[in-house]
């Protein structure tokens, strides 16, 4: 039995918190033994007890990467649990106090995608994070090509990261009388084609281009687009301001946090996903995914593996609204081509994104790993 131990910082269920939870559920119990370390009052903490997974609190480390005062924290944690992996998600102080604390196998996950400063992919900041990352992690998962470069960018070394692309549990199968009263309760027409987005509501999820996408179809005469904003977050009262001043309120439509997504995503035609910053391997993508939903998606981080042009959707340069609202157009206009990418998308899922693919992928690194440190 081979002793794993996660640690994530979050304190909420991001992208992060949710691939854990995947891994959890996914994950077989009969080859290892798994505890997670958070901190005290995660949002995380229920739905691990829910897996029947421990779970180990701590008073440091809250939403911080590096908390140096955590690191002592950690260590007794590693020296009284003697895993024989630790299993980090940014926690920056976790990987220091494993590290330290002689644990063999040093597993970190890179969850994002963000270009660099220049500063640090140059001499001598870039040999710096090569060293930091290089030392303190046995081996690396990117969860993206993009995000591997992100790494090797920054010094790390490229035989220690293996890419693994985030796998997602299918939505739940939402029966047609609860699709048709949901569209009913948001004034949806049975004949009005849904184009959806579900992200946290900040600048660089690209929200705005979805309301201009809508601003330039509707002025084009199409009457029948609604648009859902689904989701919380900084930017949601200037997009509500901005809806306003498009006069689009019937148009564009803000759910707001909804704790079960599934029938939301259900009545959309496609999902939108309008990122230019930080998205590595879409959950939300994949998840309607396993609905067999089309999207339209930019070229940033990961999407282009997810998305495959013309095929289960679009593929659109980051931050023009007017080729959003091409790519919209196009589904709407050709019902028999987003039906075929419906079924292109959830074969993708079913042949490469589901939970256990990833998770059988992290368990054959965690394996080799052991193998190679461990056994000896």
């Amino acid at each position: 039995m081979i002793k794993v131990i996660h640690v994530i910082s979050d304190t909420n269920i991001g992208g992060a918190g949710t691939v854990l939870l995947t891994t959890l559920y996914n994950i077989d119990r009969s080859k290892f033994e798994v505890k997670v370390v958070l901190p005290a009052g995660s949002k995380l903490i229920p739905r691990i007890d829910a897996l029947g997974f421990e779970h180990i609190c701590t008073k440091g480390g809250a939403d911080k990467s590096l908390d140096l005062g955590a690191v002592n924290e950690y260590c007794r944690i590693f020296k009284a649990e003697k895993p024989d992996i630790v299993h980090t998600h940014a926690a920056m102080a976790a990987r220091i106090a494993a590290f330290l604390s002689g644990v063999r196998v040093r597993i970190h996950t890179r969850h994002s995608t963000f270009a660099p400063r220049p500063i640090l992919t140059r001499f001598p900041m870039r040999n710096i994070c090569g060293f930091i990352n290089n030392t303190l992690s046995t081996a690396m998962i990117a969860v993206s090509e993009s995000t591997k470069e992100n790494l090797t960018d920054m010094g790390a070394n490229p035989k220690k990261i293996e890419v693994i692309i985030n796998g997602a549990e299918p939505l739940r199968q939402v029966p047609a009388e609860e699709a048709a009263a949901l569209r009913a309760s948001l004034g949806i027409a049975p004949d009005d084609f849904v184009v959806g987005m579900s992200a946290r509501l900040e600048e660089v999820k690209g929200h705005i281009y979805l309301i201009e996408a809508a601003r330039i179809l509707r002025e084009r005469g199409v009457k029948n687009l609604r648009v859902l904003i689904i989701g919380t977050g900084t930017t949601e009262q200037t997009l509500r301001e901005k809806v306003q001043e498009y006069h689009l309120e019937d148009c564009v439509l803000f759910p707001g946090f909804v704790s079960d997504v599934a029938p939301y995503i259900q009545i959309m035609d496609v999902i939108a996903n309008c990122s230019f910053g930080t998205e590595a391997t879409s959950m939300a993508l994949i998840e309607a995914m396993s609905l067999a939903k089309p999207a339209v998606a930019t070229d940033y981080g990961g999407n282009a593996y997810i998305i495959e042009n013309g095929k289960n959707g679009y593929i659109i340069p980051q931050k023009s609204a007017s080729n959003l609202a091409e790519a919209i157009q196009k589904l709407l206009d050709d019902p028999a081509k987003c039906r075929e990418m419906s079924k292109v998308a959830y074969s993708k899922y079913i042949c490469r994104l589901t939970g256990k693919i990833m998770t059988g992928k992290v368990e054959k690194l965690y394996e080799d790993e052991y193998t190679l440190r461990c056994k000896k």
